[in-house]
Parts: C-alpha cells; sequence; structure tokens
C-alpha cells in the first residue's frame, strides 16, 4: 500500500524535444528510463450486497482491478508522430501474450486504487493504492474436448401397432380346476416327458480332465509369494493411473493462463490498454511522459495472427505527463506534507513549459457502481 500525491499535464507532440532537452537538464538524466506497460482493466464478476445492519460499518464496495505487466517493442519510437492508418510508414504492433505458450516467467502488478481525498485546498491528488505482485508463466488455453454424443434408443412410432395374440378359444376346461391341483398335473406331465438323453442339453457337466487343470491352476495361484501378488496389483494400478495422472497433468497445463487465475479470483477482463514512454526521476518525484495506445479493431488491420495493431487513444498525437511521488504510510502526515511542498515547487519551476494541474477526483474513481432497481 503506498500513499501517492500527483499532479498531470500534456503537451503536443511539437513541444516533446523541447519538454526532454528541460527535463535532462533538470534531473541530470541524460537517459532516461523507457516506459513500456500493457494493463488489463478487470471487473468483479459476482456482485456482493451486504446486508445492511445499523450499528455496523456497512461501507463495503467492490473496486475495478488494473493488472500491469512490461510490452517490449523496441521499433517504436515515441519521438515520431504516429499516425491513423500509418500502414506504409511505421505501425505499431504488440505480440499476443494469451495465445501461445511462453516459458517466459512474466511479472504482473495487481492494482487497486481508492477514490482519491476530497478537498478545495489540497495542493495536489492525493490517493491510496493497493498493489500486489505475481509472477507468472503462462500457457495457452486449449478448449475443452466435446461431449461425447447421447445414445438415445429409438422410440416406438406413435402410429406402429403392437399386435397382441388373443385367444377366443372358450373351449378350456381348466377354468375351474383349482390353482394346487393344476400345479401338482403339470410337474407330473413334465416329469413323464422329460428324457435322460434331454438332460445334456439343460445342464453342461465338466469332464474331469477339465476339472482337473481348473484344480491346478487354482492351486499355482495359491502357491505364489504374497509379494508377486501385491506387485502385479501394484502394476496394474500404475497401469490403470497412468491414464488419469496424464489428464490431470494436461488440465492443469491448461489451467496456467493469466486469464483463468483472473476468473478463479472473481475478476473478468473488460478493457486493455498500452503505454510507451519515458520516466525521469528528481529527487522523490517520479516524471512520467507517456502515449496511450488501444487495439485498432479496423477489419483491415489485423493481419498477423500472432500479433495484434495499436493505434493511439488520443489521435492528437498529445504526450499524458504524470507527476507523482509515493509515500510509503498514509498516517505520515510529516512526509505528505514534505511531498505536497515539493510538488508545488515543481509545479512553479515549470509553469512555462507546462501546466500541471489536480486532475478530477470523479475521473479516477475506481469504485463498480451497482444499477439500482
Amino acid at each position: 500500500m503506498v500513499h501517492q500525491l500527483s499532479l498531470v499535464s500534456s503537451i503536443p507532440h511539437s513541444n516533446y524535444l523541447q519538454t526532454l532537452a528541460t527535463l535532462q537538464a533538470l534531473t541530470g538524466l541524460l537517459s532516461p528510463q523507457p516506459i513500456s506497460t500493457y494493463t488489463l482493466t478487470t471487473k468483479p464478476n459476482q456482485t456482493f450486497k451486504p446486508k445492511f445492519e445499523p450499528g455496523k460499518v456497512n461501507q463495503i464496495e467492490q473496486y475495478y482491478m488494473k493488472c500491469t505487466t512490461h510490452w517490449r517493442d523496441e521499433s517504436l519510437d515515441i519521438s515520431e508522430p504516429i499516425l491513423l492508418n500509418d500502414d506504409t510508414g511505421n505501425p505499431v504492433w504488440a505480440r499476443r501474450l494469451f495465445s501461445d505458450d511462453n516459458p517466459e516467467e512474466r511479472v504482473w502488478t495487481l492494482q487497486i486504487s481508492d477514490i482519491p481525498i476530497a478537498g478545495k485546498t489540497q495542493g495536489c491528488c492525493q490517493q491510496t493504492i493497493y498493489e500486489s505482485t505475481l509472477i507468472h508463466t503462462h500457457t495457452r488455453i486449449d478448449p475443452p474436448p466435446p461431449p461425447p454424443p447421447i445414445k438415445t434408443e429409438d422410440p416406438i412410432p406413435v402410429n406402429d401397432v403392437i399386435p397382441i395374440d388373443i385367444d377366443d378359444d372358450d373351449d378350456d376346461d381348466d377354468d375351474d380346476i383349482p390353482l394346487t391341483e393344476l400345479k401338482k398335473e403339470v410337474v407330473v406331465d413334465n416329469k413323464e416327458e422329460i428324457k435322460l438323453d434331454d438332460l445334456d442339453d439343460l445342464i453342461q457337466i465338466d469332464s474331469p480332465e477339465q476339472e482337473e487343470v481348473q484344480e491346478v491352476s487354482i492351486k499355482q495361484e495359491e502357491s505364489k509369494p504374497v509379494g508377486d501378488k501385491v506387485d502385479e496389483k501394484v502394476e496394474e494400478a500404475n497401469n490403470n493411473n497412468d491414464t488419469t495422472a496424464a489428464e490431470a497433468l494436461e488440465l492443469e497445463q491448461r489451467r496456467s493462463s493469466f486469464l483463468l487465475f483472473l476468473q478463479d479470483l472473481g475478476y473478468e477482463v473488460i478493457n486493455q490498454f498500452w503505454i510507451k514512454g519515458i520516466r525521469f526521476f528528481h529527487g522523490d518525484i517520479i516524471i512520467e511522459i507517456f502515449k496511450v495506445l488501444i487495439r485498432d479493431d479496423a477489419p483491415d488491420a489485423q493481419t498477423d495472427p500472432a500479433k495484434i495493431k495499436l493505434k493511439l487513444l488520443d489521435e492528437s498525437n498529445n504526450f499524458q505527463i504524470k507527476v507523482y511521488i509515493n509515500i510509503p504510510k498514509s498516517t505520515d502526515v510529516e512526509q505528505i506534507n514534505h511531498g505536497i511542498k515539493d510538488l508545488i515547487k515543481l509545479q512553479d519551476f515549470l509553469k512555462n513549459l507546462f501546466v500541471l494541474e489536480i486532475p478530477d477526483r470523479m475521473y479516477m474513481d475506481s469504485r463498480v457502481v451497482l444499477a439500482r432497481k
């Protein structure tokens, strides 16, 4: 957690070289630190509505989360203007991160920020930011196999009629005979009709040789040591578990995607953007000059399946400037006041180059607004 003090501004592309030379002379850094970040904006996928209870803190809110990592594009020179639909000149491309396996360990920073402090007498914007770092190795997301088709028996058509034999003969003399006597007569008749020659068709009798072979096989099985029996059972169990272990490993690799990690965390991706720029250091003050790029969704823009074509968010080619100081603790009033004074002093020093202002706090509110029914 950090307590951030910040001021923002913007300059046209024509003033970039002048601003760069001025900041180099001010900070003494001839080679500023490059900035290349890729950010995912995520939103909670489950709506949380706490139960209102009197006498308790009921201000429990959900926030959007930013997931930031590094983005490499050495061919992009921010000192050159990025033109719209620049297909013949120098278009901006970014490699797809979530398409193929990437053995590189990527550092992700998960960030949730609170709404800035309100007040008319604020010298700068004050905001509390919560961050967590995650090291992740991405693997591609394979689609799950299709479910097997359901086998159903052919239903009997309604129009098909099943024939039923009906005995219409009324000359049956057994209707008035008791059931017990009828059973006795039937049994007696069966005993008289069955012959000894027909018993071979009803009962299968093993020959003496087959009985001896079965007894020998049983004795051989019982004569085996207990250890051999256990080894055979273990080997059979291992063979049966090979397929299960391979399937589990494949499923674990498939779920190594960072997007699925966010899904398990309870967030879904709603937007993405790229930042390219430079960074200066002046004491505890960090000065960033950058441009924001987004995905170009034009129909003829995506010509490379392994890359994404980018375009400027602000098509006027203006540079965004952010000047900020990170305070470790929001309760350290002395250090916060000292940081505010340093930002105001830098603001006054650079007023002829660009004007640093306090951003609108309502545009920096990352709370999820619930729709009222």
